[in-house]
């Protein structure tokens, strides 16, 4: 049987070979990130958002695969590609992001959790920029509360940082089923005025199945300048 380390350098590598150069677009609706690390765990994790055509934009999909390693319960490292297909496009590669997460406050010994997620991305012209999220988090027996401030650097242009945010509640009904609601927006940057809420279904399996956990999310806009509704699906596989 394979190293969990030995899985998790294969997979980096098998996604990094299936990139290729196409169109670059912008992603809509961030990911709520919280501070869960288990050492040794090994975490595969598909997104795709869906933009339908709106306010004169053409409609957008984006698909993210992520691998996570957990180097320690305080410690991980990540790899994320992005790829995205507009309107009568074929579905390209858009960037990459290698990413660490350090957990500075466990929710677990603390009311609060604190940590820091940072990524050095790379778009397909090899121009660098980065994104990081500052991570509030809070585990109660029932209840999960989730804040991110975002600070992201595009590609190429580091003259000035956008800054966006996440807020999330969850509700858990049972082991393996929760309800939650999620928001979110664009303070400056490119998307400035952006602002969305919606519901987040949530369903977990079993570490190490098959069968992926699931999130699934519909995304309604707060401004005229966000686009009219936005989808979110995401699979998660843990080993």
């Amino acid at each position: 049987m394979f190293e969990k380390s030995t899985v998790f350098a294969a997979l980096m590598a098998a996604l990094l070979l299936s990139s290729c150069p196409a169109l670059a677009g912008e992603g809509r609706v961030d990911q709520a990130e919280n501070l869960e690390i288990e050492q040794g765990s090994f975490e595969f994790e598909l997104q795709s958002i869906f933009v339908p055509r709106s306010n004169g934009e053409q409609g957008e999909w984006k698909f993210a695969p992520t691998i996570e390693y957990g180097l320690s319960d305080r410690l991980s490292i990540g790899l994320e590609i992005e790829f995205e297909k507009e309107a009568d496009e074929k579905l390209g590669f858009s960037e990459i992001g290698v990413q660490a997460k350090l957990v500075a406050i466990s929710p677990d010994d603390a009311p609060v959790g604190l940590g820091i997620q940072t990524s050095v991305i790379f778009d397909r012209s090899g121009n660098i920029g980065s994104e990081t999220y500052f991570i509030a988090d809070h585990v109660g027996d029932k209840i999960h509360l989730t804040g991110n401030l975002i600070l992201t650097a595009e590609p190429g242009d580091w003259s000035s940082l956008s800054t966006s945010y996440v807020g999330r509640f969850d509700h858990v009904i049972d082991d393996n089923l929760s309800l939650g609601v999620e928001t979110g927006g664009e303070f400056t940057g490119e998307a400035k005025g952006r602002h969305w809420v919606g519901p987040v279904l949530s369903a977990a399996s079993e570490e190490g199945a098959l069968i992926p956990s699931f999130e699934l999310s519909v995304f309604a806009p707060l401004t005229r300048e966000t686009p009219a509704v936005q989808f979110r699906l995401e699979l998660d596989w843990e080993f």
